[in-house]
């Protein structure tokens, strides 16, 4: 080899070596939170407090779990205080039948300040007098949700209103409406993968990556599982659309990729886990495998 060429030869792989430090420094780090809900762990029979489970979700690196419905706050949050871990949404019954709110939720709320909790309530009439998808108790809605974004003001949080395939507010693009009315900076909403695929056509979902554009601004956390990507004729519709993270034929990756990479969605996530039966310990060790997978994926992701 001539003394050209051998000059040529380290300039190339100079060229190389620096063009790896250069893609390392500037991969994007995925810096949302990952979190779980309670049902990861809720109903295991060892794991049957909410000290044991909250120990075992900070063990297991989760960023963060449920507080579910108020009838399980103060439980959950002497826990989640003993522990140090955070309560990463505070998911509370909101009814079009009064009394609309449980009582406790204003303060619960102010003891939740400064923590950072999101408070998702989800939407239902108990009367079936409202029904799903409908719009008839919608000014009921926005004056109650501008109660709750007042109270979570106080305390520096932020509301996100957690459509649920057959309540009122089962769909994103309502829960959108809604938002946009009731007009406060600190109200958004969630966008939970199996419930929008629970309540949506093949033909919506071929729109999804626009739809989340429009839902982006408003988007306080979302939730995902694994899932089947099909229109589920199941009896029980979670069979198909709440799998464990990292299984089922949908592209959960692919969603959350483009919600990260594209979009540049900088909220927390979660996984949902209800309905998944077996070992406990086997389900959280195994999200946590997925996600780490997807996390990698994501930082070397161009």
């Amino acid at each position: 080899m001539s003394k050209p060429e051998r000059l040529f030869f380290k300039y190339l792989l100079l060229i190389v070596f620096l063009s790896c430090i250069l893609e390392s420094a500037f991969a994007q780090k995925v810096t949302n939170d990952f979190f779980t809900l309670h049902n990861i762990i809720r109903g295991d029979s060892v794991y049957n407090t909410f000290e044991k489970q909250v120990e075992l979700l900070k063990k297991a690196g989760f960023a963060g779990v449920e507080i579910n419905q108020v009838e399980n706050f103060e439980g959950m949050k002497a826990a989640l205080d003993k522990y140090q871990m955070p309560g990463s949404y505070f998911y509370v019954k909101v009814k079009l039948e009064e009394p609309y709110i449980d009582p406790r939720l204003k303060e619960y709320i102010g003891k939740l300040k400064g923590s950072k909790t999101i408070i998702a309530p989800f939407i239902l009439s108990e009367s079936k007098k409202y029904k799903p998808s409908g719009h008839d108790a919608d000014t009921l809605v926005i004056r109650l949700m501008r109660e709750i974004g007042d109270w979570a003001k106080q305390a520096g949080l932020e509301v996100a209103i957690y459509p649920h395939r057959e309540y009122y507010v089962e769909r994103t693009d309502h829960a959108l409406d809604l938002v946009r009315q009731i007009d406060r900076r600190n109200v958004g909403l969630t966008f939970n993968l199996c419930h929008y695929l629970g309540t949506t056509s093949q033909i919506e979902r071929s729109e999804l990556k626009a739809h989340l554009k429009e839902l982006k601004p408003y988007l306080k956390m979302i939730t995902v599982s694994g899932a089947n990507d099909v229109i589920s004729q199941q009896k029980n519709v979670w069979q198909d659309y709440i799998l464990p993270l990292g299984t089922g034929s949908y592209d959960t990756y692919g969603l959350i990729k483009y919600l990260v990479k594209d979009l540049k969605f900088k909220k927390p996530i979660g996984v949902q886990c209800y309905n998944i039966s077996g070992d406990k310990l086997l389900l959280i060790n195994n999200t946590m495998t997925a996600w780490k997978d997807y996390k990698s994926r994501l930082e070397t992701a161009k």
